[in-house]
């Protein structure tokens, strides 16, 4: 349970969510019925601000459900480790990608020097390319969640599901 907890506060961190808020996440994953906060603590070694914070952060997303038993909070994951994925990568898609193309296109304007404009135009090009690919990655990702059986043949699996975007990057079609 360590090394799993363990990867998922890399992963938590890689996204921009923080360590403590993939770690929290995953032991509430582990568990199959809601805990408390000071559970959670226990679990995962991390203080009570630290936790507080993380489930704060994690009830924005929304990977957990909080409810009350008399004076006892508490807290269970929602999702399962796919589908919580598939959020992550909505929310990147929303947070950090989106914003950065429409600050680069606001200010490619004001770029006098021609040189640094096709330099700034080709890295907006670039975070468009990185946009639809984050997008199509998380419609696969629903995709699969909606599934039903075994992932085990995987080719058979990938020609089930097709998607198609329009200019817009909206969904169009989807099959599966």
């Amino acid at each position: 349970m360590r090394e799993v907890l363990d990867s998922l506060a890399k992963i938590g961190k890689q996204w921009g969510l923080g360590e403590s808020v993939g770690r929290v996440w995953g032991f509430l994953l582990f568990k199959s019925c809601p805990v408390t906060q000071r559970e959670i603590e226990e679990g995962t070694g991390y203080s009570r601000g630290l936790v507080s914070r993380s489930l704060k952060r994690l009830e924005l997303g929304p990977m957990i459900e909080v409810t009350r038993e008399g004076r006892e909070i508490l807290y269970f994951a929602n999702t399962s480790l796919a589908e919580g994925f598939g959020e992550l990568m909505k929310h990147f898609l929303t947070d950090r990608i989106k914003p950065m193309i429409e600050l680069l296109s606001d200010n490619s304007d004001k770029i006098g020097d021609e040189k640094v404009r096709a330099t700034f135009l080709a890295l907006i090009n670039e975070y468009k390319k990185l946009n639809l690919a984050v997008l199509l990655f998380s419609k696969l990702i629903d995709d699969i969640n909606t599934m039903t059986g075994d992932v085990e043949d995987v080719e058979e699996l990938a020609t089930k599901i097709s998607i198609k975007i329009d200019s817009n990057g909206e969904e169009v079609i989807r099959n599966g």
